[in-house]
């Protein structure tokens, strides 16, 4: 990205600061503040490897396995599948049969099983999206369910928009975003239809949520960086062969999907926080010149931010931006919004 900020933005000190601090810091690819550092905070570095496996809906148990195994090379921490990545009826199935034979979790049906005994072999967890039945009988539900590196359900997040055309055909709308904290971190997942109602994501966000896992049919395109920014958090998507990604809280892409690498893997570390470049600079560049490599700072300048990453062995970024009150953007934000409230004219 570009490290020059547009005039218009800041004055001219304000620019003098920022090119002295990128010189030192280069570049990579008060209290409220302090109360919106994330919540997920462990001592030092939190590296996570995501793999996204991009094949089609409905791919066999056989063709499967072997993915999966091809995947667990890059021995991840969690592996991605599609939606619909596996069913237990051919597509052809009369709607009631679709429904009969759905996964009855929270007891484990064939393709739960299957995936359960993947994780545990590689010692990941697994995301993957299949009808779940409706214990009521009304249905099957399209869900995103999770396993762990020990082969136990972690749970499973139903799909809060289907299409038109899901319900039509008996699949039941999930009523909420569903958090899964992880030994890794706080996740969430959204599937295929979801991408386009900013709301779910809006929950997701409040729920302090690292790590969005999007299980799609289609691939979501310029929208997948624009949310990725938008909630500040990293963004995965396992979607059948191109346009899979893996993307960052600054909207970049880390891996991409294409006909000839449907699998994709990215070593992200969730230790990181987004910060406006107002009231800063400085601090930055202090906290900068007292931690130096173990540090990560990034500046996005056309967004006017910086990307924070701990790489210290002991010391999260929360605790480096308190030591220097460096304050979130969204805290920054809230402050503003403060700030605006107290100097509005009284109505007449």
């Amino acid at each position: 990205m570009a490290t020059l900020l547009k005039t218009t933005c800041i004055q001219i000190p304000a620019i003098v600061a920022l090119v002295l601090l990128c010189v030192l810091i280069g570049r990579g690819g008060e209290q409220n503040g302090n109360e919106q550092i994330k919540k997920h905070e462990k001592p030092g570095s939190r590296l996570v490897g995501v793999s996204c496996v991009c094949y089609p809906q409905y791919t066999s148990r056989k063709k499967m396995e072997k993915l999966i195994d091809t995947a667990a090379l890059d021995k991840p921490d969690i592996i991605l599948l599609t939606e619909g990545c596996m069913q237990n009826t051919p597509r052809s199935a009369k709607r009631e049969e679709k429904n009969a034979r759905s996964e009855p979790l929270p007891t484990p049906g064939p393709i739960t099983r299957f995936l359960a005994r993947k994780a545990k072999q590689h010692r990941t967890y697994i995301i993957a999206s299949y009808w779940r039945k409706d214990p009521q009988g009304r249905g099957r539900y399209n869900s995103a369910v999770l396993i762990d590196r020990q082969g136990k359900l972690v749970g499973y997040y139903d799909k809060v928009f289907p299409t038109i055309g899901e319900m039509e055909e008996g699949v039941i709308p999930g009523r909420q975003a569903v958090v899964f904290d992880t030994d890794f971190g706080r996740i969430g997942a959204m599937i295929c239809f979801d991408l386009n109602f900013p709301e779910l994501a809006a929950e997701y966000k409040e729920q302090g949520v690292e790590l969005l896992c999007f299980l799609s049919a289609f691939r979501g395109g310029k929208m997948v960086p624009a949310l990725a920014m938008k909630n500040q958090c990293f963004f995965a998507s396992a979607v059948p062969e191109e346009g899979g990604v893996i993307v960052d809280p600054l909207g970049r892409t880390l891996a991409e999907s294409s006909r000839y690498g449907r699998i994709i893997f990215s070593r992200i570390n969730l230790d990181s926080q987004i910060v406006h470049i107002d009231f800063n600079i400085d601090r930055v560049r202090r906290l900068k010149e007292k931690y130096g490599p173990l540090v990560k700072v990034e500046t996005a300048s056309p967004e006017a931010v910086y990307f924070l990453t701990s790489l210290h062995p002991d010391k999260s970024i929360g605790e480096m931006m308190r030591e220097f009150k460096i304050d979130t953007r969204d805290a920054y934000l809230d402050r503003a919004r403060s700030v605006r409230q107290q100097h509005l004219p009284k109505a007449e």
